[in-house]
């Protein structure tokens, strides 16, 4: 059988529809993304435990890490030797 020679411009159609439909796929994604603020999340939630840990030595947020520093722990201190018995 010969073939058809009707189908030339069938691969520069589908490759065409296929390019916008990736895009629109990829346009979805970033919309998507951009209105849920996913990658703020990604950066600032585990951000605030690295910042409790360089602040107080604790994983935990700051605010909520300021009491769990070894400063603010009472301690007694003897300036005498004396009174320490």
């Amino acid at each position: 059988m010969k073939p058809h020679n009707n189908q030339s411009g069938q691969l520069v159609v589908e490759a065409i529809l296929l390019m916008v439909a990736m895009f629109s796929f990829v346009l979805v994604i970033a919309n998507t993304f951009k209105k849920e603020n996913f990658f703020a999340q990604i950066i600032s939630a585990p951000w605030q435990n690295m910042s409790g840990m360089i602040q107080n030595g604790v994983w935990a947020p700051p605010g909520s890490s300021m009491a769990l520093h070894p400063s603010q722990h009472a301690r007694h201190r003897v300036l005498r030797g004396d009174d320490a018995r």
